[in-house]
C-alpha cells in the first residue's frame, strides 16, 4: 500500500524532488483526523551531512490525490551509509516512524555514535491549527560509552508539564517535575536545545 502511494504522487504535486532511493522510511495514517490515508516521509539529502527531511502529504478527499503538506528540513538525523548502494546492510542510526492511536506521528532519533555521550530522542508531531507541530519529546542520555542512563525527560510541549531524571554521582536517580509555559510550535521551527534547557540538562 505505501509504495502504492509514493507511485501515486503525481510529479507536479511534489513540492521538491525526491530521489525514491533517498527514501529512509515513510508512514501512512489519518494525521489530520478526516478519515483519509495521508503520508510521510524522510528523505536523505547530502551524504555528507547526518541532517534529513521529512516530506508531508495529505489527502485530498474530493479528488483522491496526496497533496504536499510540507517539507522540514534539518530537524531529523541520521546515517548515510550508502543507502543507494547494493551493498547496503543498515547502519543501526536510522529515524524510525511510528503512528500512534489519536494520528500523531512518533520519530524515534537514535543517538549518533561518537566519542561522547550519546542520546537517543523521540519526537511526537501532530496536527495542528493546520499545521504540523511538535507536541512532545523525550530522550535519554546515556554516560560515555555505556548503556548506563545518566539523565532523561519527558516533557509535553503543548501543556508544558512532564518529568525529568538524573543520575548522581553515586549511582543514585533523583526525579524532577516539569513545568513551563505551554506552547504550538510549528516543527520547522523547533529548536533542537529546548527539552535540554526546560529539563535542567
Amino acid at each position: 500500500m505505501l509504495l502504492g502511494l509514493i507511485l501515486l504522487l503525481p510529479t507536479s504535486a511534489l513540492a521538491e524532488p525526491i530521489e525514491t532511493q533517498k527514501i529512509i522510511t515513510a508512514l501512512t495514517g489519518d494525521f489530520n483526523g478526516d478519515g483519509a490515508a495521508d503520508l510521510a516521509m524522510i528523505v536523505e539529502t547530502e551524504p555528507e551531512d547526518d541532517t534529513m527531511d521529512m516530506h508531508f502529504f495529505l489527502r485530498d478527499k474530493k479528488y483522491n490525490f496526496l497533496k504536499p503538506a510540507g517539507v522540514v528540513h534539518e530537524q531529523v538525523y541520521g546515517e548515510w551509509n550508502d543507502y543507494d548502494q547494493p551493498h547496503y546492510e543498515g547502519s543501526g542510526i536510522e529515524p524510525e516512524l511510528t503512528l500512534l492511536p489519536n494520528g500523531s506521528i512518533k520519530i524515534y532519533l537514535p543517538g549518533l555514535i561518537g566519542p561522547g555521550e550519546r542520546t537517543d530522542m523521540t519526537l511526537t508531531i501532530a496536527w495542528r491549527n493546520e499545521a504540523f507541530v511538535v507536541a512532545g519529546v523525550a530522550y535519554d542520555s546515556y554516560k560515555y560509552q555505556t548503556d548506563i542512563i545518566d539523565s532523561s525527560c519527558d516533557y509535553d510541549v503543548l501543556t508544558g508539564k512532564g518529568k525529568s531524571m538524573k543520575t548522581q554521582e553515586d549511582g543514585s536517580k533523583v526525579d524532577s517535575v516539569v513545568s513551563v509555559e505551554g506552547r504550538v510550535v510549528p516543527f520547522a521551527e523547533w529548536d533542537t536545545g529546548t527539552p535540554f534547557r526546560v529539563c535542567g540538562d
